[in-house]
């Protein structure tokens, strides 16, 4: 696969103007908190797809074993074998929330503006979409380390495969580094899709 004409391929699907009216922040209000109350600290945030290949359970064992915040990951949990697993090892869990994929497009914009770190497990290139948003809101991101993703976040991003990787990486972070690491992102996807621009 040549992995630089898939991105652009990839992009041009998503429309700057789709993003845009789709990656709004939002602001957290009383009604969030009643629904969502680890929104009072610090949250990771991933938007997957339960899919074994990209190895979620390296995550959420990472996320335990670093014991200091939770991760809050959207996902499809009954649509496969694996992805109930995980919901039942975890439905229970303070260090790993599991939401499900319907809920408003207002409430998802409100989660991701208001995390900590994005965290993108994905393996596969055609499960790109919601780490290009997370790079146009300017979240600060960790990714698994496929030559897609660094591709894609032109190796700006932190990466990890394996859960003693990703606890480097969460130990390592400070709000000045994330917010840094943010600023790159949006940078990033920003110089690619004014690239694409140009070229049409």
């Amino acid at each position: 696969m040549n992995v630089p004409v898939f991105i652009n391929e990839q992009l041009n699907e998503i429309s700057q103007k789709l993003l845009i009216d789709h990656c709004n922040h939002e602001i957290i209000q009383t009604k969030d908190h009643t629904q969502f109350p680890f929104l009072y600290g610090k949250y990771a945030l991933m938007i997957t797809e339960p899919e074994p290949e990209n190895d979620i359970h390296i995550v959420f064992d990472g996320f335990e074993k670093f014991n200091q915040y939770p991760i809050i990951a959207v996902g499809n949990w009954k649509a496969n074998a694996y992805g109930q697993a995980l919901f039942e090892r975890y439905r229970n869990s303070y260090l790993v929330k599991l939401i499900h994929p319907q809920i408003q497009l207002r409430t998802l914009n409100m989660l991701r503006t208001n995390c900590f770190i994005y965290i993108d497990s994905h393996h596969q290139e055609d499960q790109s979409a919601s780490l290009i948003e997370a790079m146009y809101m300017q979240l600060p991101i960790i990714a698994y380390a496929s030559e897609y993703n660094k591709a894609l976040t032109q190796n700006n991003a932190m990466f990890f495969r394996h859960s003693s990787e990703l606890i480097d990486i969460l130990h390592s972070l400070h709000p000045t580094k994330a917010a840094n690491n943010g600023a790159l992102m949006k940078q990033s996807i920003s110089s690619q899709l004014e690239k694409l621009h140009l070229m049409h």
